[in-house]
Order: structure tokens, then C-alpha cells, then sequence
């Protein structure tokens, strides 16, 4: 009961507020090689309204955060902190959400503010294979 009550009082896990548990790239990739699944990339910047946008009314929805959680290993990028991953990924723009494969390449790139709506889509999108066999503008304009 005691080390319950410890428990509780021990700080959130980064992101954990957000409904997400975010991770950092290194460690998205450690675990993708162990239990293959897509890698979502979400770079952001502490300045970026439209980030923290994301993060609190995109990201905290339950339904989405727990798809993701289950279907992707979500990745936090602050691109003022990790600017070579920037640079790798070609980021022009914040908020910018890519979608690995299980070989970690890109399939899915997304630029700007994503609704809840959008982003569950992209997660269906890839979670399910769709990116094999369509495009995301056939598959996102579907009904």
C-alpha cells in the first residue's frame, strides 16, 4: 500500500499529460526493432503555437493517443534541441508529423495544424497497411 501511495506521488512520464507517452528517437527506434511497428514523428518547437495546439486538443484526446499508443511508437521532436533530426527529415515548418514504416521510411508526411479527425486518419493510414496498397490523397478523400 505504501509504495502505491510512492507510486503516486512520483512525477508524470514526459508527455504523459498530453495522453501520449512520448519517446525520444533512439529509443522509438530500439523498441521498432524489437517489436516492429510505424515510428510517428511529431517535430515541434517550445515557440510554436500551433504545436501546442496539437499537443492539447489533438494529442489528449483518448481514442487518438490510445491508437497511437498501441499502433505507433509516437516521437516528441523539439527541433531547437535536435536540429540534425531536422535536418535529416527536412523540416521547413513546425508542426510536422512523418510516419516511418517498419524499415523506417518515410510514408506519410504532414505539414501544419492536423485535427483529431486528420491525425486518426494518418494513424489508420499507416497502422493498417493502407499505405501500400493507395496514396493518402485517395485513401484521406475517402468517405
Amino acid at each position: 500500500m505504501l509504495l502505491l501511495a510512492l507510486l503516486l506521488l512520483l512525477p508524470a512520464p514526459a508527455g504523459a499529460a498530453e495522453g501520449i507517452t512520448w519517446l525520444d528517437y533512439g529509443k522509438a527506434a530500439d523498441l521498432a526493432k524489437q517489436a516492429p511497428r510505424p515510428i510517428m514523428l511529431f517535430f515541434s518547437a517550445p515557440w510554436c503555437y500551433l504545436c501546442k495546439k496539437m499537443q492539447r486538443q489533438v494529442f489528449s484526446d483518448p481514442k487518438l493517443s490510445g491508437r497511437m499508443q498501441k499502433g505507433t511508437y509516437p516521437v516528441l521532436v523539439d527541433v531547437t534541441k535536435q536540429p540534425r533530426l531536422a535536418e535529416i527529415y527536412e523540416i521547413k515548418q513546425v508542426p510536422t508529423t512523418i510516419f516511418l514504416d517498419l524499415n523506417g521510411k518515410p510514408v506519410l508526411r504532414l505539414t501544419g495544424y492536423q485535427n483529431r479527425a486528420a491525425l486518426h486518419r494518418a494513424v489508420m493510414f499507416v497502422t493498417m497497411g493502407h499505405h501500400h496498397r493507395m496514396n493518402w490523397e485517395s485513401f484521406s478523400s475517402r468517405p
